[in-house]
């Protein structure tokens, strides 16, 4: 199957002022206008942060793990608005053993007052019997996902963060107001719970991980694609990323590399102190459109020192399905890999090299072309 990329207005390349041109607030400035703290995160920044009830403004707490004897787990609350009705919550629920997917469900709960609540303050999300939950700042979360509500399927964990919370600069791709915005309140964190699958349950525990997203806009209308990892290796927490523009909004890539170890950073770089190159491209199992299942993350360094790290998704498609989207033209498509993380970082004399398990996701807002 053929896919065809998407085409753009002439006026796609007319020249553009600094603030149309899509990019990721880092200057003093935007920070103070935003009311954060460059150096210490906090409570409310994982909160609701799109109060409003403007139609495409969206949000989404978003939780993964990788457990032992081979367990993955990832719970995503949305909390959206869609046309001209009311916020509405939806979880969506992943889970695999071995790599291979037992669950891939996406649940619309409702848009009740009595059915979904959302803190402000802080992290605090009851969707029904469901809910995703602080219960000690940003250091510890308890995240219930109901099996009545997903078909036998659901778990009930604890998280407790072991690095510090990561937010690049102020965390907001913008376009001239119109934003992406991005925290990521536990890097890595120790899990522990259980795991329910067709209505039996059963204890694990493994590396955690938590972020949050929202926007005032519909993705699709300033973002082209993404690229997400994060991993567990080593005693390292990987975060990575690569958000790219549309080309009306400019074009521009933004990478980035989060690597600590306990509360020791060892790599924090974006934008134009790294590179994201694209490997193996494989046919998205839904669309057919090729790809990626393969990137590394190259940092610029100095003299001999040297830190990148690879994703290798090694074409274990463990989710895949559309994403809501306002385009007339094309859908939006999700897909997910259960692959293979390797880092190496030299700094002098020393040097880490291990690889582990991991997690490799893209975000297509041209996926396919609509019929």
């Amino acid at each position: 199957m053929t896919t065809e990329l998407p085409t753009y207005s002439k006026q796609t390349y007319l020249p553009m002022t600094e603030s149309s041109r899509g990019h990721l607030l880092t200057d003093n400035q935007s920070l103070q206008k935003l009311g954060l703290d460059s150096s210490e995160p906090a409570s409310w920044e994982d909160g609701l942060r799109s109060p409003g009830a403007e139609s495409g403004e969206w949000e989404w707490w978003y939780a993964d793990a990788h457990l032992q004897d081979g367990w993955f787990l990832q719970v995503a609350s949305f909390y959206i608005t869609e046309g001209d009705g009311p916020k509405t919550g939806i979880i969506d629920l992943n889970i695999a053993k071995d790599g291979k997917k037992l669950c891939d469900l996406h649940k619309r709960i409702g848009s009740l007052p009595a059915e979904i609540v959302v803190a402000k303050g802080h992290c605090d999300l009851q969707y029904r019997k469901s809910y995703f939950r602080s219960v000690n700042g940003l250091g510890e979360y308890h995240i219930f996902v109901d099996p009545d509500e997903m078909e036998g399927f659901g778990f009930d964990v604890v998280v407790k963060r072991t690095t510090p919370s990561y937010r690049p600069g102020s965390g907001r791709w913008d376009v001239e107001g119109c934003h992406f915005s991005w925290f990521v309140a536990v890097p890595g964190g120790q899990m522990t719970g259980e795991v329910t699958v067709n209505n039996t349950k059963t204890k694990v525990e493994g590396n955690a991980y938590h972020d949050h997203n929202w926007g005032n806009v519909p993705m699709e209308t300033i973002l082209d694609n993404w690229l997400w990892g994060r991993a567990d290796v080593g005693g390292l927490s990987i975060v990575s990323a690569s958000v790219r523009f549309r080309q009306d909004c400019g074009g521009r890539e933004v990478p980035l590399l989060f690597v600590v170890r306990g509360n020791e950073v060892l790599v924090d770089v974006s934008d134009d102190q790294l590179v994201c190159l694209e490997g193996v491209k494989i046919a998205q199992p839904d669309t057919g459109k090729p790809t990626s299942s393969d990137c590394i993350y190259l940092v610029k360094t100095t003299g001999d020192n040297l830190a990148q790290v690879r994703f290798d998704g090694q074409e274990k498609v463990i989710a895949s399905f559309p994403y809501p989207t306002t385009s007339q033209e094309w859908e939006t498509w999700y897909t997910r890999y259960a692959g293979l993380v390797t880092i190496n970082i030299t700094d002098g004399d020393k040097r880490v090299y291990v690889s582990d398990h991991g997690s490799l996701e893209v975000m297509d807002f041209f996926g396919r072309r609509k019929v």
